[in-house]
């Protein structure tokens, strides 16, 4: 067996490539992955529509002032690639399944948003949070032991 520069055997740290590869590409993975991203997305375009706010007639009206902010396109590329992992999903997992799953978005956007931000997000706002969570637990629940099954 014959080892890299770092001294890692080549067999080793192939075979932990394709486990990578492996967990990247569960669709179960891609769900959080693509929940990641769209929550980056929301984050960078309040970002870019705040840094654009200042200016005025259609073209600030319409939005399309925040054009000109580089945050505003980081969290485009954000959303499509978003977009693209949401269409890896819906492959392999049932609509009913990955929808209600893919709603944790409503759990990351309010911490995002408080952390990135520094916006306040009411009590009353992260107990129906909470209530999102629990839901999301409810459907996580039977389907990790259905998968067990298989």
């Amino acid at each position: 067996m014959t080892a890299d520069a770092a001294g890692t055997p080549r067999p080793r740290r192939a075979a932990l490539l394709v486990l990578l590869k492996a967990a990247f590409f569960n669709p179960y993975v891609q769900i959080f992955v693509g929940a990641l991203l769209d929550t980056t997305g929301e984050v960078l375009l309040k970002k870019g529509a705040s840094a654009a706010a200042d200016t005025h007639g259609l073209v600030a009206m319409l939005g399309l002032s925040a054009l000109r902010v580089g945050w505003t396109w980081v969290g485009i590329v954000s959303y499509v690639l978003s977009l693209f992992s949401w269409l890896y999903v819906l492959r392999s997992v049932p609509l009913s399944v990955a929808f209600p799953l893919i709603n944790v978005v409503h759990v990351l956007v309010p911490l995002g948003s408080v952390v990135f931000l520094g916006e306040h997000v009411s009590i009353r706002r992260w107990m129906g949070i909470g209530l999102i969570v629990c839901g999301v637990l409810l459907i996580v629940k039977p389907l990790v032991k259905a998968e067990e099954k298989l």
